[in-house]
């Protein structure tokens, strides 16, 4: 076996592999004797075909797993005499074509750990926010709850279209008086005002009567998501159909009472969503202390990230966005959104993704952080009893693990940090003042 190697990038190698004939004709006389045992062709008793008549209905089967199998058996050793550590399975980039009496070359690209050392990484510096709820916050919730609640009803009265109001349009859109796939609806419900669909159509249909028609134009940025309306102008035939309105209910005692029988009052149910109020900003300044965390160790240590591991990430954000859209009954391609144009604004963020779990995974190796069996084996009796406990664990020891690793080695540099009370709003004025 003949070994080369060509350097792509500092985390990217091109590892080029020779084999001699002699291995070649061995690997392919073993598995068309494996298959002679195995095949039943009519007027011959099994084991006992000529080579010619299964190379004749088999060659193509034969050569394709030669190659599979001289590689399984010959890349491990290759990456190895390289003193390569891939941390991606390598990928095959070519294979010459199996022959008898003729060497067998294949060549793969090898993405490899970048190298790196994370220091000072104990004693971080960070900011802790103050937490305050203000009695507005607890009337913004209250007002969600209001119209979460609140009933629909059409508007009987003779006026024109409003801020708050729910309009159902047609609505149809054209670039160069072509018309766009995907630019139109039917009996399409708008909230107006809450920037929904676009804050710059929404203004433009306030003051439409029902029945009647308008031409909005918009133009788009060149970077919008939907490369169908990116950098164009767009003219939006819209025909307003009906209004309706929300009628909200009353913010008094039996409105309170319907949430829980231990809320007797409105004051009741204030004091409640002051409590999760509270709840969800001290979990924000939790989240808030460990991305502090992250965006200095990030900007504390610079190494190329191999190409392969950002896609891996851009493909796992972009799965995440199409979850979402598919739960509200849209796909990618309905909304109109490239993933191109998508992977284009998110590039960065994956690369500091992957740059964080880098770093973190470089900690927890120099700290040895582990997560241990019963950690692991919660997670399987949590999970559905129908998959193969096998399966489960090694799709746990893939995803899972990493996960929880993660987490305990950004609780263990918390747990390090040094944290500074940030300075309330109301400080930050008088030091301005003075």
């Amino acid at each position: 076996m003949k070994v080369t190697i060509d350097e792509i990038s500092p985390v990217q190698k091109r590892l080029s592999v020779e084999i001699s004939s002699d291995v070649v004709l061995k690997e392919l006389n073993e598995t068309y004797a494996k298959l002679n045992k195995k095949v039943k062709i009519k007027g011959f008793r099994p084991g006992k075909v000529p080579r010619k008549i299964i190379e004749k209905f088999y060659s193509d089967q034969v050569k394709s797993e030669v190659i599979d199998t001289l590689i399984s058996k010959t890349l491990p050793k290759a990456i190895e005499d390289a003193r390569l550590i891939p941390i991606l399975h390598p990928q095959l980039d070519s294979a010459s074509p199996i022959k008898a009496g003729e060497t067998f070359s294949y060549s793969v690209t090898v993405d490899l750990w970048p190298e790196f050392e994370v220091t000072d990484y104990k004693g971080i510096e960070i900011e802790k926010p103050e937490i305050t709820v203000t009695d507005q916050e607890v009337e913004e919730q209250l007002e969600a709850l209001r119209r979460h609640f609140g009933a629909i009803e059409a508007v009987e009265e003779d006026r024109p279209l409003e801020t708050n109001d729910i309009a159902i349009i047609d609505y149809s859109g054209e670039i160069d008086g072509e018309p766009v796939e995907g630019l139109d609806e039917k009996d399409y419900y708008l909230e107006v005002g809450k920037g929904y669909f676009n804050e710059e159509f929404e203004r433009a249909i306030i003051g439409m009567a029902v029945g009647s028609e308008r031409t909005i134009e918009i133009t788009y940025p060149d970077d919008a998501i939907n490369e169908k309306v990116a950098g164009k102008t767009v003219y939006y035939n819209v025909v307003l159909k009906g209004i309706k309105k929300r009628i909200l209910p009353e913010l008094n005692d039996e409105f309170a009472q319907k949430f829980s029988p231990d809320y007797k009052t409105i004051d009741d149910l204030r004091e409640r969503l002051k409590k999760q109020i509270l709840a969800d900003k001290e979990e924000a300044v939790r989240s808030s202390l460990r991305n502090q965390i992250l965006d200095k160790l990030v900007s504390g240590v610079d190494f190329p990230v191999p190409e392969r591991l950002i896609e891996a990430k851009l493909d796992q954000m972009i799965d995440n966005i199409s979850g979402h859209l598919h739960e509200r009954g849209v796909d990618l391609e309905k909304a109109g959104i490239s993933q191109d144009r998508l992977k284009e604004k998110m590039r960065e963020d994956a690369i500091k993704q992957v740059k964080t779990e880098l770093i973190l995974d470089k900690i927890a190796d120099k700290e040895d952080v582990k997560v241990e069996n019963e950690e692991l084996a919660r997670h399987i009796d949590q999970s559905s009893t129908q998959i193969d406990r096998e399966e489960l664990l090694a799709a746990l020891v893939q995803h899972v693990l990493p996960k929880l690793r993660a987490k305990k080695t950004l609780d263990l540099l918390l747990e390090h940090a040094v944290i500074r009370q940030a300075a309330s709003e109301a400080d930050a004025m008088d030091q301005t003042r003075d």
